[in-house]
C-alpha cells in the first residue's frame, strides 16, 4: 500500500512521475505548451485597477492618490480556494511563455510555471489590500498604504533597518537562520508587511528575495493543525484551472527547500485551538523542524500566542523574535500631517491631544488606530480616551457614513452579529469565517452595506460558497463584546457560564474581548473583576501578565466603583515592584492605583497606608512618574522608595510628595545633572532618611553642592552613595558641607574621577567623621 506523504505524493509516486512513460510526458507537455501562456494584454489586465476580478460583495478596486491608508487588516479575506486535486488544465494564471515539460526536469518546469503564477498573482488581485471600512476605498495598492514600521529585536532590543535584516541573520556558526517569529499587537502592520515582501518578491524590487524561486504567503485562518501546505497553496493563492501538476511541485519543493519563502500570517486566528503534535500537517512540521529543514519560514502572531508558537512542539532554537511596534513618533507625525494635508491646524490640534495622553500615543502606534483617530478627528475635533469607545465611536461612524445609524441600528446590528461572532471565538476551531445562514437575513444586509462583515466565494475542495467573515479579527472581538455585555442583562447566569468557559480557555486568548466587555460598562467590569479574582488570584501583580491583563480591563471599564477586596489586595501589598511596563500597561496601573487612592481617601487609604516598599525600575515615561508621585502622598506609612534606572525623572515632582517618613531613597540611574537647586529643596524634609543613592545621576560639582547643603538638616543620614558622578576637581565646593553630616558611616565616591587635590580636600574635611568611623570609599 502506497502512503500519501505530507505533501500529498509519496516518494514511490514521486519516482514514478520521473519514469513515467514518453507518451504521458508529451500528453503532458503538449497541455503546457497549449494553455500555459499568459499574453501581454492578459498581464496588463491584472495590473489595471479597475480589473481586479474581484469576488467580494460591496467591494471594489481602485489606485489613485488621497488620504494616507494603511491595511489594517490582520486577516482579510483569503483569496478564493482551491481543490485539493492535481490540475493541468487550461486558462493558466501567470505563465509567461509556453513552456515544454521536460522529461528530465518536470519539477523545474512545474516551479517555472508556479513561479509566474504567483507573481502576477502578487502583482496583480494581490497587491490590493482592503483599508478600514470608515474611509472611501475599499481596497488600495500597496504601494499607496505601505509605510515602514518599526521592527525591533525581541532578545537584544536592537532596531532592524527593514525585513531584510531578519532573513540575513546567522547562528554563532555563521549559518543562516530560518525561522522568523514576528510578533505584534492587532493593527500594528503584520499583515501590511507580509504583503510588501510578497509584493516586493514579484516585482524583484528586494535584492535579499531574489534568492527564492517560490514566495507562498498563507492566512492562518483559513488552516488547521492538518494543513499541507501544496493543498493550501492550491487553495488560496492559484488560480482553480492552473496547469499545475500537484506533484511535480511538491517534489520541487521537496528536493530545493533553500529556493522557498513561507510568510504564515496569523498564527493566532489558527482554526485549530488545542494541537496535537500527531495531527500536524507539512505546514506545523515545518515550523517544528521536521520537514524541509532548508526552507525559510516567517510567522506572525498576536504576543498572547508566543509561547503556544514558540514550544518543544513547534518553534524551537534557533529563531529570530522580531517585535513588529507599528509607528515611531516620528512616523505618527508625518501620518497624521499627510492625513490633514492642507489643514495644519487640525493636524496640529489631533498631535498635541495624542501627545497629552500616555494611551493615545500608545494606541497610534497601531497604524489602524491611527487613521481611525484622524477619521474622527476630522469629525469632531475630540477623541475618545479608552480603546472600547475608540472602537464604539468608529463602529457609529462607520453606519453614519453608509447613512445606516437611523433607529438604533448600529446597537441591534452589532448585538446581533456578536452572537454569531462570539461563537466564533468560542468554538474548538476558533472560526474567523461563517456561513450567510448563520446571521438573520436584515442584520447581514445592514453589516455587509457597512463595511463590518464582508463576503466573498471561496472555492475548496471543488466546493464553492459564500463566506462570510468580519473585517478584522478585532471588530469580531468587539461584537462579541457588545454581545455579552447585553446577556449579563438578559440572562446573567447564561452571562457567567460563558464567562467562565473564556477563562478557563485562557484569559490571555481573549485579550481584546475581555477588554472590550468591559468597556464601559460597571456591572461586566466588576464580575469579570471578580472571576479574576477567584481564578488567577496567585498571578495577580503588578509584574505578572494576568495581572496587567487585568488592569487593562479595570481600565476599559472606567469604573467607579472599586474592584473586590481581594482582588485590590492582590496588587496592593506591603512591598510593589513595578518594572519594565510598556505605556499601556502602565497606563492602567496607573489608573488602578489612582482609583484606590481616590475612593478611599475619606477612609484614611485602607489599602495604600498597607505599603512599605516601592520600587519601580526601567520606566522611561515621565508623566508616569509623575502621577505616581501623587498617589504616594496616601501611602503614608511608606520607608522604602526604589526609583532606580527610570531615565529623564522629574524629581522635583516626585520629591516634594514623599511622605516625611521615608527611610531609604535609591535614584540611581537617573538624570538629574543641573536640577538639583530644583529638588534638593524637597530633601530636607525627609528628616527620617537613613539611606540617599544618587549613583550615575549625571551630578556636576554644581548640583553636588545643593545637595550637600540640603543634607546638613538630615540627622539620621549613615549612607551616601554618589558612584558614577563626574565630581573631578569639584571637591572644594562640597566638602564642608557634607562635614555636617555627622551621623555619616558610608560614603561612596567610586568612579567620580576625583584628583589628588579632590582626595586631599576630602580626606582634610572629613577627618573628624573618619574618628567616628566613617568610611570612604573612592
Amino acid at each position: 500500500m502506497v502512503i500519501p506523504g505530507k505533501f500529498g505524493i509519496s516518494s514511490k509516486m514521486a519516482e514514478q512521475e520521473e519514469m513515467m512513460p514518453t507518451q504521458d510526458a508529451e500528453r503532458q507537455g503538449q497541455v503546457a505548451d497549449g494553455d500555459c501562456a499568459e499574453t501581454q494584454e492578459q498581464a496588463l489586465a491584472l495590473r489595471r485597477p479597475g480589473n481586479q476580478d474581484q469576488t467580494t460583495d460591496d467591494a471594489h478596486a481602485s489606485h489613485h492618490s488621497g488620504h494616507p491608508s494603511v491595511d489594517i487588516s490582520e486577516n482579510p479575506p483569503s483569496t478564493s480556494q482551491q481543490p485539493t486535486t492535481s490540475h493541468v488544465a487550461s486558462g493558466a494564471q501567470g505563465c509567461s511563455a509556453p513552456k515544454k515539460m521536460k522529461l528530465d526536469s518536470p519539477a523545474q518546469d512545474v516551479a517555472d510555471c508556479c513561479e509566474d503564477a504567483l507573481k502576477s498573482h502578487y502583482r496583480g488581485k494581490g497587491s490590493f489590500v482592503k483599508v478600514l471600512p470608515w474611509v472611501g476605498d475599499d481596497r488600495k495598492h500597496i504601494t499607496e498604504i505601505y509605510t515602514k514600521l518599526q521592527l525591533i529585536l525581541g532578545k537584544y532590543k536592537v532596531m532592524l533597518t527593514s525585513y531584510a535584516d531578519i532573513l540575513q541573520r546567522k547562528t554563532k556558526e555563521g549559518d543562516l537562520i530560518l525561522i522568523a517569529v514576528l510578533t505584534g499587537l492587532a493593527g500594528r502592520g503584520k499583515t501590511t508587511l507580509f504583503d510588501k515582501i510578497a509584493y516586493d518578491w514579484a516585482v524583484g524590487s528586494s535584492q535579499v528575495l531574489r534568492k527564492y524561486k517560490l514566495v507562498f504567503l498563507l492566512k492562518m485562518h483559513a488552516l488547521e493543525q492538518s494543513s499541507d501546505l501544496v493543498d493550501a497553496v492550491f487553495d488560496q493563492l492559484l488560480a482553480k484551472d492552473v496547469c499545475i501538476e500537484r506533484g511535480a511541485l511538491d517534489m520541487f519543493i521537496k528536493k530545493s527547500p533553500g529556493k522557498v519563502l513561507v510568510l504564515l500570517d496569523g498564527f493566532d486566528e489558527l482554526m485549530t485551538t488545542s494541537l496535537c503534535e500527531s495531527s500536524f500537517g507539512s505546514i506545523l512540521e515545518i515550523l517544528s523542524g521536521k520537514m524541509l529543514r532548508g526552507c525559510t519560514v516567517l510567522v506572525s502572531t498576536r504576543p498572547s500566542h508566543f509561547h503556544r508558537l514558540v514550544s518543544e512542539e513547534l518553534v524551537q532554537e534557533p529563531f529570530t523574535h522580531v517585535e513588529v511596534m507599528g509607528f515611531s513618533r516620528k512616523d505618527v507625525i508625518e501620518y497624521v500631517n499627510k492625513f490633514h494635508i492642507g489643514e495644519p491646524d487640525k493636524a496640529k490640534g489631533l498631535l498635541n491631544k495624542i501627545k497629552s495622553s500616555g494611551l493615545l500615543s500608545d494606541l497610534a502606534a497601531s497604524p489602524m488606530l491611527l487613521l481611525l483617530m484622524c477619521v474622527l478627528w476630522q469629525e469632531e475635533c475630540t477623541l475618545p480616551e479608552t480603546m472600547s469607545r475608540l472602537y464604539h465611536d468608529g463602529f457609529s461612524y462607520i453606519f453614519q457614513r453608509k447613512g445606516l445609524d437611523s433607529q438604533g441600528k448600529v446597537a441591534k446590528v452589532v448585538i446581533e452579529i456578536g452572537k454569531v461572532a462570539l461563537h466564533g471565538l468560542l468554538s474548538p476551531d476558533q472560526s474567523l469565517s461563517f456561513k450567510e445562514s448563520d446571521f438573520e437575513p436584515s442584520v447581514l444586509e445592514l453589516a455587509l452595506k457597512a463595511g463590518i462583515l464582508t463576503r466573498q466565494r471561496v472555492r475548496k475542495r471543488l466546493q464553492s460558497h459564500n463566506s462570510v467573515q468580519f473585517f478584522h479579527k478585532t471588530f469580531q472581538e468587539f461584537s462579541a463584546a457588545a454581545y455579552l455585555q447585553n446577556l449579563l442583562e438578559a440572562d446573567p447566569e447564561e452571562f457567567h457560564k460563558i464567562l467562565n468557559e473564556i477563562m478557563s480557555k485562557g484569559a490571555r486568548r481573549f485579550e481584546y474581548l475581555l477588554r472590550f466587555c468591559c468597556g464601559d460598562n460597571e456591572a461586566c467590569t466588576y464580575e469579570i473583576m471578580k472571576v479574576f479574582q477567584v481564578r488567577y488570584q496567585e498571578d495577580l501583580s503588578f509584574e505578572s501578565e494576568m495581572g496587567l491583563l487585568a488592569l487593562h480591563c479595570f481600565f476599559e471599564g472606567q469604573s467607579k466603583r472599586l474592584p473586590p477586596e481581594e482582588f485590590i489586595h492582590s496588587f496592593i501589598t506591603d512591598e510593589i515592584h513595578i518594572r519594565g511596563l510598556n505605556r499601556d500597561c502602565l497606563n492602567s496601573v496607573i489608573y488602578f492605583v489612582k482609583c484606590v487612592a481616590e475612593q478611599t481617601k475619606d477612609s484614611g487609604n485602607a489599602y495604600l497606608s498597607k505599603v512599605h516598599k516601592l520600587h519601580v525600575h526601567y520606566c522611561t515615561w515621565t508623566w508616569f512618574i509623575e502621577e505616581l508621585a501623587v498617589t504616594m502622598c496616601a501611602m503614608t506609612n511608606l520607608h522604602l522608595v526604589d526609583f532606580n534606572s527610570n531615565a529623564d525623572i522629574s524629581a522635583d515632582k516626585l520629591l516634594r510628595h514623599l511622605p516625611n517618613l521615608i527611610h531609604k531613597l535609591y535614584l540611581a540611574g537617573n538624570n538629574l545633572g543641573g536640577t538639583a537647586a530644583l529638588w534638593c529643596m524637597h530633601l530636607k524634609q525627609l528628616k527620617s532618611l537613613t539611606k540617599l543613592d544618587l549613583s550615575y545621576c549625571s551630578l556636576n560639582g554644581q548640583d553636588m553642592k545643593h545637595v550637600a547643603e540640603s543634607l546638613e538638616d538630615l540627622p539620621n543620614l549613615g549612607e551616601l552613595r554618589l558612584n558614577g558622578n563626574d565630581l573631578g576637581g569639584t571637591a572644594a565646593l562640597w566638602c564642608m558641607e557634607v562635614k555636617q553630616l555627622q551621623h555619616l558611616q558610608t560614603l561612596y565616591l567610586m568612579g567620580c574621577h576625583l584628583t589628588e587635590e579632590d582626595k586631599n580636600h576630602i580626606d582634610e574635611s572629613l577627618s573628624n567623621l573618619k574618628k567616628n568611623g566613617l568610611s570612604i570609599w573612592t
